[in-house]
């Protein structure tokens, strides 16, 4: 007990009692793999006796304490008055560290006038013990490419909904169907299924399942017009999945237009030609896309484990000063 005492506390600051699956998914991993050397302890409000505050939501904060380090856990060019630039640059400048999730945030806030001596990208991990790469699967001219959708659907339509309908709508049914996880996702299968798209959802899939999800779709499908991460990303490859992505986020550093994926434009017309071209009119692109995938596309991902490493490196520069 007196060893636990003696760890220099980490104290994870949420500035309000918001719950957030994502957030509770992270933060169980600061404790499972953070631990050998820090206590992390998370709270509303800072706890005076801490070596380090770890702020994740710091514009709802008039003021950081010393010692701070930030997480950018959204996209900073998102026009959602919540996360506007402004309430969070101010908090930015105060923190000792700024951890961005992929290199456009680290961008955007050195033209924001951040020293880049305090930026830091570490992305998203997946957690090693549930994912990994999925066995090659043949696909033959006669079966359905299946996309993948693995995100909640928001009213405010960021994570690209009312593309995907335009989307959906010039692709061909008997070419490629969908599978959707994540929360209200079945009025996204309703939408498919109008179409006359073979729709499948999974509103609440336990994360020890999600293996068998990437082992079921063909490509993971992002289709956001902003994104801190997401989150999804990582997973697809670690399980050597391709990716059909927005040029945002994490995907913006780690898809390979050709070779683990395609780079969508977010115009339905364009994309939809790039994808029958790649998937329809020459199929082995998509063999060699899939097959790329599967060998290079894990070494670009970060477990979970080595994402908090890292992150324990920033506090270590942060209480040596």
């Amino acid at each position: 007990m007196s060893s636990i005492m003696t760890r220099p506390i980490i104290n994870h600051v949420m500035s309000r009692d918001i719950q957030s699956g994502i957030f509770s998914s992270i933060l169980e991993y600061f404790t499972d793999f953070g631990s050998n050397e820090f206590q992390h302890i998370v709270s509303v409000s800072p706890i005076p006796e801490a070596k380090v505050y770890h702020y994740h939501r710091p514009h709802l904060e008039e003021k950081l304490l010393p010692n701070s380090v930030c997480t950018v856990h959204h996209d900073l060019n998102d026009p959602d008055p919540w996360h506007a630039k402004y309430r969070f640059i101010p908090r930015y400048m105060e923190a000792g560290a700024i951890i961005c999730l992929n290199y456009t945030q680290k961008e955007i806030l050195i033209s924001q006038g951040l020293p880049e001596h305090k930026l830091f990208v570490i992305p998203h991990g997946y957690n090693q013990k549930v994912l990994f790469p999925k066995k090659i699967k043949e696909i033959s001219s006669t079966d359905k490419i299946t996309l993948g959708i693995a995100s909640r659907r928001y009213g405010r339509r960021v994570k690209g909904d009312a593309y995907l309908f335009e989307l959906a709508k010039r692709l061909n049914p008997d070419h490629f169907k969908f599978i959707f996880v994540g929360k209200d996702r079945q009025y996204s299968a309703l939408e498919m299924q109008d179409l006359g798209f073979e729709a499948q959802v999974y509103e609440r899939l336990p994360y020890r399942m999600f293996q068998s999800f990437y082992n079921n779709i063909d490509v993971l499908l992002m289709c956001s017009s902003h994104e801190g991460g997401p989150a999804n990303i990582p997973e697809a490859l670690a399980t050597g999945t391709p990716i059909f992505s927005s040029n945002i986020g994490i995907p913006k550093d780690v898809v390979i237009n050709y070779k683990n994926g395609l780079i969508l434009t977010l115009d339905p017309d364009i994309d939809a030609e790039q994808i029958n071209f790649i998937c329809l009119e020459k199929p082995n692109i998509f063999e060699n896309i899939l097959d790329f995938s599967l060998k290079q596309s894990p070494s670009l991902a970060i477990s979970w484990e080595k994402c908090i490493q890292q992150n324990i490196l920033v506090y270590k520069k942060i209480i040596k000063g």
